[in-house]
């Protein structure tokens, strides 16, 4: 357990709202690693504390820079007045779209250091709602279907936006780090040339993850496997923002109006920002796990009223997919065991049933992209590979 310095909190709050006193705090829930916190501060005003995770929490590697991603970003999308430090976009590529500013959360704060609080930390103007996986059961299927609209118009809105240095790769490779001591304009901005280039690091980095753990993956397969259709990446050629995790029901927040009398789903629940923006990239819009299952209103919001096609190369759009979908499958293996939860064996087995049928069906996508109807691995394999696993992890005393 980690305990706030208060004292430190509120001289914080002092120096953001000089008017105002902290009055009281309590954490708030969340499945993200950041610890949140909501700051009620006097004049019925509320800041949300975002604070870095505690030393005792194991991290990927990709997780190491988080909430510098987030601020980054942040700072990007509302181009912060004042601040050169990351490159704009060109005017065409200049952010129009009223929804997504609307979603924009404001950051009052960000603190990379650790002499303040202990830990690198943002405050932000907390914003309205509770997280939709908290919210979907009491939606109707009318009111459901206006909030996947809406996600697929927050990942339209977003994908419109283009890299400001033309490189593929997370948020703060791509644009540097705004908030470094003596940044200027594209300090320390990089990423990589092609979006195979970007993926693939993704993709080594997690499997490093994996391996410094002992985790049994098919390590060799899955590599030769984006190896050899990473030819279909790099049709991307432009590098366009996307959230992985946009349309997660943990990571969308939303506002229910309770009130008599009927209201139409525009009027009852609206979608009013997302846990958090940490995990940016730029690159494939595909990559978002909203496009795996995609349900009517979120296709409706994300086709919009343009008939501006974003996805580039729609012939290998399938083959791409599938490999976006194998490293969210591995992220999911992984991560349990960095970070176990309840019922964590259950979660990996479902992720690895899951990778198991992925990679049966990359075996069928010949070097042209095609189907074929040969499978390399067959179900009985399968499920003879799932048994092995169940059995290590039984012998290694984690159930």
């Amino acid at each position: 357990m980690y305990t706030l310095p208060i004292l430190r909190l509120k001289g914080v709050v002092g120096q953001i709202v000089p008017d105002a006193t902290l009055e009281s705090v309590h954490e708030i829930p969340s499945t993200h690693i950041t610890r949140l916190y909501a700051l009620n501060i006097s004049g019925s005003r509320q800041l949300l504390l975002s604070l870095q995770p505690s030393l005792a929490v194991r991290l990927l590697r990709n997780e190491q820079g988080l909430m510098l991603c987030e601020a980054n970003l942040i700072h990007f999308l509302s181009k912060t007045p004042g601040s050169a430090a990351i490159k704009p976009p060109p005017e065409e590529d200049k952010l129009d779209s009223s929804f997504l500013s609307s979603l924009i959360p404001t950051m009052l704060k960000h603190s990379s250091n650790t002499k303040e609080m202990g830990y690198p930390y943002t405050i932000f103007e907390q914003v309205p709602g509770s997280s939709l996986s908290s919210q979907s059961i009491y939606l109707t299927v009318s009111e459901r279907r206006h909030v996947d609209n809406q996600i697929g118009t927050l990942v339209r809105d977003l994908a419109l936006i283009k890299s400001p240095t033309g490189t593929f790769g997370p948020v703060i490779k791509v644009c540097g780090d705004s908030f470094a001591q003596g940044a200027s304009s594209g300090a320390g901005a990089g990423g990589a040339g092609t979006w195979s280039l970007a993926f693939d690091a993704l993709a080594e980095s997690i499997l490093r993850d994996g391996e410094d753990m002992s985790v049994l993956l098919p390590y060799e397969v899955i590599r030769r496997q984006f190896t050899r259709l990473s030819w279909r990446l790099k049709a991307v050629t432009i590098p366009r923002l996307t959230l992985p995790d946009a349309g997660d029901d943990a990571v969308v927040l939303v506002e229910r109006r309770l009130e008599e009398g009927p209201l139409s789903p525009e009027d009852s629940v609206r979608v009013t920002g997302l846990r958090h923006w940490s995990r940016s990239v730029f690159g494939d819009p595909l990559m978002s796990s909203c496009f795996e299952n995609p349900s009517e209103g979120f296709s409706a919001g994300w086709k919009g009223d343009s008939n501006e096609d974003l996805i580039e190369d729609p012939e290998g759009a399938s083959t791409r997919m599938l490999l976006y979908r194998c490293y969210r499958a591995v992220v999911d293996i992984v991560i349990e065991y960095y970070r176990p939860r309840n019922e964590s064996s259950r979660f990996e087995m479902d992720a690895r049933k899951r990778l198991t049928g992925i990679l049966t069906e990359l075996e069928t996508v010949d070097l042209d992209g095609g189907q074929t109807p040969k499978r390399m691995r067959t179900e009985s394999m399968a499920a003879a590979d799932m048994t092995m696993v169940k059995k290590l992890k039984i012998e290694g005393g984690k159930e």
